[in-house]
């Protein structure tokens, strides 16, 4: 599955984990657009640091919602709340590639965060996580947290030769003169 696929509208009836699916897809919109993003690879500090922030936001929140019990509340359980992740991330690319294949790469460990949460088994409950998709997040949450350490370790690289001077990145939706 190309990962432009993964953005859509979910049905989902869980309302905390609409929230967190919503909340896992701006955590990846935001290192997509990181300044970082305009580098060969790495990330700067501040961009660690986030991401560091993001992982124990994202781990209190799921412990969170799989700590309460599934709520019974047949009657006021709504029937659908969309979960809109249908705008894909707006990455700083050349020629179709993201630049920075770090930022790129933890962008789409969130999305993935979000999809698995929108379109999870416990998204057909009123409330609550059910164990086999709490332990899908967190191995997912592991995943991003052992990748930002190895990048924290690294240092930015100096590899001029991969940038490209008057590329002419654009802002999306303005016009160049």
């Amino acid at each position: 599955m190309a990962f432009e696929e993964l953005f859509k509208v979910y049905p989902n009836k869980n309302v905390e984990l609409r929230a967190c699916a919503k909340v896992a897809y701006e955590f990846g919109r935001n290192i997509a657009q990181e300044p970082s993003a305009g580098l060969s690879m790495g990330l700067d500090p501040h961009a660690i640091g986030r991401q560091k922030q993001y992982l124990i936001r994202m781990g209190d929140m799921v412990g969170a919602f799989h700590a309460r019990p599934i709520p019974d509340i047949p009657y006021v359980n709504p029937t659908r709340f969309d979960v809109d992740l249908s705008d894909p991330y707006k990455q700083f690319t050349q020629d179709g590639l993201a630049l920075n294949e770090d930022t790129q790469l933890l962008a789409q460990y969130w999305m993935i965060i979000a999809v698995e949460l929108a379109a999870s088994q416990s998204a057909g409950l009123a409330g609550s996580l059910i164990d086999a998709d709490y332990n899908r997040v967190v191995n997912h949450l592991a995943v991003i947290q052992q990748y930002v350490n190895e990048v924290a370790e690294r240092p930015i690289p100096d590899v001029p030769e991969t940038a490209f001077p008057g590329a002419a990145l654009e802002v999306p939706g303005k016009k160049s003169k």
